[in-house]
């Protein structure tokens, strides 16, 4: 699934994808179900199913008949919507959760290719596409087909936004031998600690060997990039980024 996008999609329901029916799930979801699962899907009284796609994929069926029939044994109750408004509502709930590149995403994303790779704006640095840029960060070759374009935004936008250091705390390390090492930690445990720096480099450290470890409690991602770039600049950026992937969107395949 990691390799294949994080969306189930089954359905041919011509609303699944439809602008002018996502725009109407939008009001609909705004009226009825914004109040628990949030505006933008990221949770609230009820829960976030942005980052649920990300461990338990969604078919447009499964929505569909959760919006329907509602699920048992929870808060979630049934409507009284018809099938063609739930299905609109479905459209427009995978717009929000769907893979980024099986959603029409604006922004020029020649234009957001060039902002990616721009020296000073230093996402090249840490990330690579394709082999090419930083290792330190998380490689996002198919980061369009494994993640909602509402991950995305808010990976650049808040990257320390309920983070999850698993595998990638921000550490700073004094050896005793004097040498100063910056990176992210990778296996740490009581014996020893891997560490790998900003030129991609992985340093395996006895943990007798350090004399102080700091570890940060945020991403060492920037967090300023909503001020730093114009929102030109971020829509480009988010588009460039949605179209990333290693094999082409469902729409394209069946096209073939």
């Amino acid at each position: 699934m990691a390799q294949h996008g994080l969306y189930l999609n089954e359905s041919r329901n011509p609303a699944i994808g439809d602008p002018k029916a996502v725009a109407a799930g939008a009001k609909l979801w705004a009226t009825s179900c914004a109040g628990c699962h949030g505006p933008d899907g990221s949770g609230g009284r009820g829960p976030n199913l942005v980052k649920r796609q990300v461990w338990h994929p969604l078919s447009d069926e499964t929505i569909f008949n959760a919006i329907r029939k509602g699920v048992p044994g929870t808060d979630m109750p049934p409507t009284n919507l018809t099938e063609d408004e739930t299905w609109k509502l479905v459209a427009f709930v995978k717009a929000q959760i769907g893979a980024a590149i099986e959603n029409q995403v604006p922004g020029d994303p020649e234009a957001g290719r060039r902002v990616f790779w721009d020296a000073k704006v230093g996402c090249s640095g840490c990330h690579s596409i394709r082999g090419e840029g930083g290792r330190m960060g998380p490689d996002l070759t198919d980061i369009g087909a494994s993640r909602p374009l509402a991950l995305i935004k808010e990976s650049i936008l808040e990257p320390s936004k309920g983070l999850h250091m698993n595998g990638q705390e921000g550490v700073t390390i004094q050896l005793k031998s004097g040498k100063r090492i910056e990176g992210l930690a990778r296996n740490r445990n009581n014996y020893s600690l891997q560490v790998l720096d900003r030129q991609g480099n992985l340093h395996l450290i006895p943990m007798p060997d350090v004399e102080q470890l700091t570890i940060s409690t945020r991403s060492p991602m920037p967090d300023d990039y909503g001020q730093r770039l114009s929102k030109q600049e971020l829509q480009d950026l988010f588009a460039y980024l949605a179209r990333q992937s290693v094999r082409p969107p469902a729409s394209a395949r069946e096209n073939q």
